[in-house]
């Protein structure tokens, strides 16, 4: 199932536990022998496989050419934060930058069609369509938890550490997964036969599979070589794509009386047709080996079972929720829930921007020793603490109005949910950046242990909390919606005591200009918000950019990182300087 076919609510929750890596490697052609003897073969005949060098067309990339080690007085080497000497076009910055440049044109791009699909789909489908529709999408999540091992962590981190790697375990990457189809679709059978699902709900389960098998076997993979040789451009290319595509073809199905079913399916499409531009988009930059030994398969399933046992726990934590809903409320309800969660899924947008340039800086510098990664790490922290506060804040003195705007009332029930969401912002903010330094000093077994705690705790909180809200509010969404606050704010606890040394008092001073920037933003948007919703979400936009500069909550480096960024994003844009 491919990225942007899930809902929003997956990929937020998905983002802040399951983080992508963004490492530093550009994979060309070359020649040499492959490890453990295997060959590869294109237009019929054997050659050897490729190597991985460095990309001179990618100014600041960072050294990896075959059997080379960077200096570690260059550039490329350093794992030092942005600051105002570093030169855009030349150095790491400028790759960060130019990174993050492309990843927000590509979010802004996918916000603005989410929110078309958000306005016009689920008006027209109602709450039980909806109910059909996320049931679907909890299958996919399941389904490609069991289908990607959830091993692009390790693929990536590999490609980075052993360049020569990357076209061997790209391909045995792809072949694992499609053998591990099979048992997905037992699972899925099984599912439609023996659970409680008739007619269209049956339909779905079984189309939550077929959305995984192009995007979850192959799109991963070959995802994370972009990743790794830092082409972000090529997932904002996907991203918008498979978006616009989703979009316009809900629009024209749900305008023409086309229902849940004929959504999901266009899904399945998109997820085929972009997955199938990807491979021709990497071409150019990297070679696929499509030989593969058994040997290789064995040891990358083997490797990747402790990233899939933190993926199997993430998806009961993820999916438990909308499960218990459905057994224990209605499709509406679950409707209710899982419609605001599409706006939701936008807020974690940011962090999740951030991280993906920050990690390969965080994986670097965890080479040099804890203290230059604690270093590393604070303006990533800092940064996404203080977004978090207006975002939640915000979030929160909306919700009701624009729940009624893009929904009507027939989900006005929706609001206290996407209310209660929003409190979640500022604790899996942090979430994402703690886990991100857990994977970058390789302790992902460490958030391992913190989902299995999740997946215990929330199941237990929904069984109280949704019978006991259905039986007082008719609306057990709200009652997940806590559930979901609750466990979050504990995840969050333990990941402040995890990178409790990263936290220094300077840091908790900007903090506090943030919150205090947050409140004078909240003043503002209440008063504006008496003038209608539009005026205020432009005041809260517009006023707390102002506030920081105000408050002083930037630093002089990050003004001059943030500006440099800026100009890049709508000035000359992230391709006048990637040729590559």
């Amino acid at each position: 199932m491919s990225r942007d076919a899930l809902p929003q609510r997956w990929r937020a929750r998905a983002n802040a536990h399951l983080p992508g890596l963004a490492q530093s490697a550009t994979v060309v052609g070359d020649d040499g022998d492959l490890p453990h003897g295997g060959r590869s073969r294109r237009h019929g005949s054997p050659h050897p496989p490729m190597t991985i060098t460095a990309d001179q067309s990618e100014p600041g990339a960072p050294a990896l050419a075959a059997g080379r080690t960077p200096d570690p007085s260059t550039p490329e080497a350093s794992a030092q934060p942005p600051g105002p000497d570093a030169a855009m076009g030349t150095s790491p910055t400028h790759v960060l930058a130019r990174n993050i440049s492309w990843l927000t044109v590509g979010q802004v791009t996918t916000w603005m069609m989410t929110l078309v699909w958000t306005v016009v789909v689920p008006r027209r489908l109602g709450s039980s369509e909806m109910g059909i529709f996320t049931l679907s999408m909890a299958v996919g999540g399941v389904l490609m938890v069991i289908i990607s091992l959830g091993m692009e962590p390790l693929l990536v981190r590999r490609m980075a550490t052993d360049p020569e790697q990357a076209p061997r375990l790209i391909g045995t990457a792809i072949a694992l997964r499609a053998l591990l189809l099979v048992p997905a679709l037992v699972v899925t059978v099984l599912l439609a036969w023996l659970g409680p699902f008739h007619g269209e709900e049956g339909a779905a389960v079984l189309l939550g599979w077929a959305a995984c098998v192009a995007p979850g076997v192959i799109l991963g993979p070959v995802n994370s070589g972009f990743r790794a040789i830092e082409k972000m451009r090529y997932l904002t290319y996907s991203s918008v794509l498979s978006k616009a595509l989703y979009t316009v073809s809900c629009i024209v199905m749900v305008v023409l009386g086309i229902r849940a079913i004929g959504i999901l399916s266009a899904a399945v499409l998109t997820g085929f047709l972009v997955t199938a531009l990807t491979l021709l988009w990497a071409r150019p930059h990297f070679r696929i080996q499509w030989r593969v030994s058994r040997h290789d398969l064995t040891a990358l399933f083997v490797d990747s079972l402790p990233y899939w046992s933190f993926a199997a726990f993430f998806t009961i934590y993820l999916w438990i929720d909308s499960v218990m809903l459905a057994v224990m409320t209605s499709s509406t309800v679950v409707g209710w829930y899982g419609l605001p969660t599409q706006l939701f899924g936008t807020l974690m947008s940011v962090p999740v921007i951030l991280s993906t340039a920050w990690l390969t800086r965080l994986v670097q510098a965890h080479r040099g020793g804890t203290a230059g990664l604690l270093r590393t790490a604070r303006p990533a922290i800092e940064m996404v603490v203080v977004i978090s506060m207006p975002v939640c804040v915000g979030t929160v003195l909306v919700a009701s109005r624009l729940v009624q705007a893009l929904y009507g009332s027939g989900f006005a029930q929706s609001a206290p949910v996407l209310i209660l969401l929003a409190l979640c912002v500022p604790p899996m903010y942090l979430n994402v950046v703690a886990c991100q330094l857990m994977v970058a000093q390789d302790k992902q077994m460490v958030w391992t242990k913190m989902m299995v705690l999740a997946s215990l705790i929330n199941p237990l909180l929904n069984l109280v909390l949704i019978r006991y809200f259905q039986q007082t509010a008719g609306n057990g969404a709200i009652g997940a919606s806590i559930a979901m606050v609750i466990t979050e704010v504990i995840l969050a606890g333990i990941g402040i005591w995890l990178i409790r040394n990263a936290f220094t008092r300077q840091m908790g001073v900007r903090m506090l200009r943030g919150a205090a920037a947050t409140a004078g933003m909240a003043g503002l948007v209440v008063l504006a918000l008496r003038a209608g919703l539009l005026p205020g979400i432009v005041t809260g936009v517009v006023s707390f950019p102002l506030l920081t500069l105000l408050f002083r909550v930037l630093s002089d480096d990050e003004r001059v990182y943030l500006g440099a960024l800026l100009r890049r994003t709508f000035g000359r844009g992230p391709a006048a300087e990637e040729t590559g």
